[in-house]
């Protein structure tokens, strides 16, 4: 029952009550002056108005008596009613003020788990159900506070490791410079090569930092067009086929006969396959790795799929992570933001991008799958 109701019943039985009361005592007072006026006319058989009048003011004293008690009676009546009616109205209201005052404190003390079970069909459930919708957002945002400083503590940790492994190589190497440990000309030439490659690796980690940055703040702009993927697909295979085979991953891509438009940033898609691709060459483990690109139509758009003969993933819910390393205690090949970085742009384009198993369970392999939309 809802509170406005109670209030209207409550309303009406503190003026029913009395009133009730009022007629009944009226009842009976008439009841007791009429039977006292009936005995005296049968006693005497005189219905003259003087015998009337003389008997009345005879029994005036006690009739005072009863009109005033009978007065006092509808009072106490009236007040008790009121009483019993307040308190009820109070305990009414009273009790889910307290459950809500209990699920405050228990948010002040840290228990965002905690939720009101209010199960009374009244205005104060519609409340309830507003403060657990606050609890869980609360608790989502807490949530989500906590990962994303997990995030930055990682992110910070990646970052001065990726950044310290080159600087400390071309550190040492400089220093053996310096000191004439490579003193023949192969040897000084081995040293310089070494730090360019260094300094290549860490421009390369710098370049990544800032695309993930601006990605992570969205302050890059998009070309969207409507084009047709193979376009995109056959020419980063004419531009790097070559080198990721000097490298030791083979590119396998044949283009399909059919089309298969999509609408994306050209530019920006190639960056994310292209990441893909850095990973697979990085993680193989095989001397020749294999990668293999397919297409195929969906439901309003392209499903592209990258499937290598690598090593594979276990924690593949985690893979776009910034930063995240299947295997922590394997040496660090790349910078870690390949994946994150493809993920992100993939997302910003309105598209999907998952990680399964590429073979059977005893080869396993990995297959990044990016679901596309063609308008």
């Amino acid at each position: 029952m809802t509170l406005k109701r109670k209030l209207i019943i409550s309303n009406i039985l503190m003026i029913a009550i009395p009133i009730a009361a009022l007629w009944a005592g009226s009842m009976i007072f008439r009841a007791m002056i009429m039977g006292d006026v009936l005995e005296l006319l049968e006693d005497y058989e005189l219905y003259s108005d003087s015998v009337l009048k003389r008997e009345l003011a005879r029994h005036y004293p006690l009739l005072l008596g009863v009109w005033i008690g009978f007065c006092v009676f509808i009072m106490v009546v009236i007040v008790s009613t009121n009483l019993f009616l307040t308190r009820r109205m109070i305990k009414t209201i009273e009790k889910p003020l307290t459950v809500l005052s209990n699920g405050i404190a228990q948010i002040h003390l840290n228990n965002i788990s905690f939720r009101i079970d209010y199960r009374k069909n009244d205005e104060f459930r519609s409340v309830c159900a507003s403060f657990n919708d606050m609890a869980q957002r609360l608790e989502d945002g807490v949530r989500e506070r906590q990962k994303y400083e997990a995030d930055r503590r990682e992110l910070l940790a990646g970052i001065s490791h990726d950044l310290r492994t080159p600087l400390t190589s071309i550190k040492g190497y400089v220093e053996g410079l310096e000191t004439g440990v490579a003193a023949a000309p192969e040897a000084r030439k081995k040293y310089f090569n070494t730090i360019k490659s260094k300094t290549v690796d860490l421009e390369h980690i710098i370049e990544q930092l800032f695309l993930f940055s601006k990605l992570e703040m969205d302050e890059f702009p998009l070309d969207m067009r409507n084009i047709d993927i193979n376009r995109v697909l056959a020419g980063i295979f004419d531009e790097c086929s070559a080198e990721y085979a000097q490298r030791g991953l083979d590119i396998h891509f044949t283009p399909p006969q059919k089309t298969f438009p999509v609408f994306v940033d050209a530019l920006w898609l190639r960056n994310a396959i292209v990441n893909i691709l850095e990973n697979s060459v990085r993680y193989k483990t095989k001397e020749r790795g294999q990668i293999t690109i397919s297409l195929a139509d969906t439901d309003g758009g392209v499903l592209l799929r990258l499937a290598d003969d690598g090593p594979g993933v276990d924690a593949l819910d985690k893979l776009f992570d910034a930063f995240f390393r299947a295997d922590p205690s394997r040496n660090r090949k790349g910078s870690g933001l390949g994946l994150a970085i493809s993920a992100k742009i993939i997302e910003r384009m309105g598209g999907s991008i998952r990680a399964e198993p590429s073979l059977p369970e005893a080869e396993r392999g990995l297959a990044i799958v990016i679901g596309l939309k063609n308008k």
